[in-house]
């Protein structure tokens, strides 16, 4: 569905992916294995356009339920990925996928089950990076490369997994999926500077009013 003028949220398997329509479209996170479908046919009967389209695609962080269809939707499109530096190995297949000893064995199973190859991304990208509209912001944390994409013209931010919203509160990751806490409370502190009126989370529904608020409420817990 269109939640602001101009960006669609993608229910995909696990996690949400987002498109950015415009002249040309711009994809951020890919969703579970067997995503790519849903993806296409959202493009194809929805906004109305052609896959092809898509000519770039964001990751936000490299864990398997963000990247399981990058493979094929780069096939299906030709876009270029783009992913924080940091983050490129673990997508590349160069290194496995850190974490917690349960997100070892998930990403395990993903392997035997899923169809997916690695991708080796287009462009590496770093802090203070311009993506279209959007200024790349490093936040590792959850992981090493971890991002967020910010507009300040439309106030919108893209944070992955760096943020869920319930109940009307923002939160984070859980304890355990934070292998670098300290990171991660100064990259929420980065993030608290902003002017922010929507926030589109990798998991949940998005914030979509009094975004900084919420977030500097958020940050007084940490």
């Amino acid at each position: 569905m269109e939640i602001v003028p101009g960006i669609h949220e993608i229910d995909a398997m696990a996690a949400r992916s987002y498109l950015v329509v415009g002249e040309q479209l711009t994809l951020i996170d890919t969703g579970m294995s067997g995503s790519s479908s849903k993806i296409r046919d959202y493009v194809k009967n929805i906004v109305k356009r052609d896959v092809s389209d898509i000519k770039t695609i964001i990751i936000t962080h490299h864990h398997f339920d963000h990247i399981g269809s990058l493979d094929k939707l780069k096939k299906l499109t030709k876009a270029e990925v783009a992913v924080h530096k940091d983050d490129a190995d673990y997508i590349s297949g160069e290194k496995s996928q850190e974490g917690p000893l349960f997100m070892k064995f998930m990403v395990k199973l993903f392997k035997k089950i899923s169809c997916y190859k690695p991708v080796k991304p287009d462009i590496l990208l770093k802090d203070g990076d311009q993506m279209g509209e959007y200024q790349v912001i490093h936040t590792p944390g959850h992981t090493k490369g971890s991002i967020c994409l910010y507009n300040p013209q439309n106030k919108t931010m893209f944070a992955g997994d760096n943020l869920k919203y319930a109940k009307g509160k923002i939160e984070g990751p859980e304890a355990s999926l934070l292998p670098e806490p300290e990171k991660y409370k100064e990259s929420i502190k980065k993030l608290a500077k902003l002017d922010i009126e929507v926030i589109f989370c990798g998991h949940t529904k998005p914030v979509t009013s009094h975004a900084s608020e919420k977030l500097r409420e958020y940050l007084k817990t940490l």
